[in-house]
């Protein structure tokens, strides 16, 4: 609970910060070439699990083979859409929502995600920084399922290739899981004997691939 109180605390914080800008966003003073536009875009997601925060093999187990593994990453997508107010002073505020799956070694990720950005023009490069929430759902290799209210904040840099297309260099976020106390039955994990676990994970992504403006 700590977690998910100092999570939306810090969300409040961040929506004090942006809203009142864009509430007046029309005294204040737009950069050359401003106007709102809407973006979507595709990317190729890594995501490192975290699942040995809470779910330790024994050192004598060896863990499965996930073909899906790039090195100790799991591979998957992601997608979403931005709607992007005009260019102001302070940078061009946004609302996005984004969509990433992957596939693990004892799972698969969902996550749905929805909250403001705020971007940024620096010559041909376009920074970026987010704080998102969404749901978050575990589908586990045995069929059991789990999920999570989601906490992400990251950012990254996108390169303007022309008005319709940008390349998004590089994409992080950072992302805080809290599963609840769960009990896992014997040979959940490899193992391990049948055992009751708090579980909060802390996974986070690394992305990149396209931009499209549509509007």
């Amino acid at each position: 609970m700590r977690l998910l109180s100092r999570a939306l605390a810090f969300a409040v914080v961040v929506a004090g910060a942006i809203l009142p800008n864009v509430s007046h966003a029309q005294v204040v003073p737009a950069i050359k070439g401003g106007g709102s536009q809407i973006n979507v875009y595709g990317l190729y997601a890594l995501v490192k699990a975290d699942g040995n925060s809470t779910l330790d093999y024994p050192k004598s187990s060896p863990q499965p083979s996930n073909p899906f593994d790039a090195n100790g990453w799991n591979q998957g997508i992601s997608g979403g859409v931005d709607f992007r107010l005009g260019r102001f002073i302070f940078g061009q505020p946004a609302l996005g929502t984004r969509f990433t799956y992957s596939k693990g070694t004892f799972a698969n990720e969902r996550t749905f995600m929805f909250g403001p950005e705020l971007h940024y023009i620096y010559k041909k490069f376009r920074p970026y920084g987010d704080f998102m929430i969404g749901p978050g759902n575990l589908t586990y290799h045995s069929g059991q399922t789990d999920n999570s209210i989601v906490y992400e904040f990251g950012g990254g840099v996108d390169y303007h290739k022309n008005r319709t297309l940008n390349f998004r260099m590089v994409d992080f976020q950072y992302q805080l899981w809290d599963l609840g106390n769960h009990y896992y039955p014997p040979g959940f994990v490899p193992g391990a004997p049948g055992q009751f676990i708090d579980t909060t994970l802390k996974p986070y992504t690394l992305s990149f691939g396209i931009v499209l403006r549509v509007r």
